[in-house]
């Protein structure tokens, strides 16, 4: 192979990472989504909780019970999702080569610090 080939290559191997990096950041923010919409599904169903339990319809009590622990599992569940999809991210970018510069996760980090604060004051409040 001459100069220009290696060249050539070097550069498709260095596109290929880019690639790589940016579908595995890609995902992470799909699961970023996926566990907001646990915790939007959990606050909702907490919130038919409450309207059928304020009188509106004859709800047995057990349904009222089961939706609660559900809304507050589904609640919860969300910033563990978060949790899980982080890590991921994380392990994947050691694999792919990360080394050190470039990855700017504040964002992140802040965002889930918010939600991981609203669910505790959720549940616990």
């Amino acid at each position: 192979m001459n100069d220009e080939q290696m060249e050539l290559a070097r550069e498709r191997n260095r596109l290929a990472k880019n690639r790589t990096r940016l579908a595995n950041k890609r995902t992470f923010l799909a699961w970023c989504r996926t566990s907001l919409a646990f915790m939007t599904f959990g606050f909702l169903l907490e919130k038919v909780d409450v309207f059928l339990a304020s009188g509106h319809s004859a709800v047995a009590e057990a349904v009222l019970s089961d939706l609660g622990v559900l809304g507050k599992l589904a609640f919860i569940g969300g910033p563990l999702l978060m949790l899980f999809a982080g890590w991921r991210y994380y392990q994947l970018e050691k694999e792919i080569g990360f080394s050190g510069g470039g990855l700017y996760v504040f964002p992140e980090v802040v965002l889930f610090g918010f939600i991981l604060c609203g669910a505790l004051l959720y549940v616990f409040w």
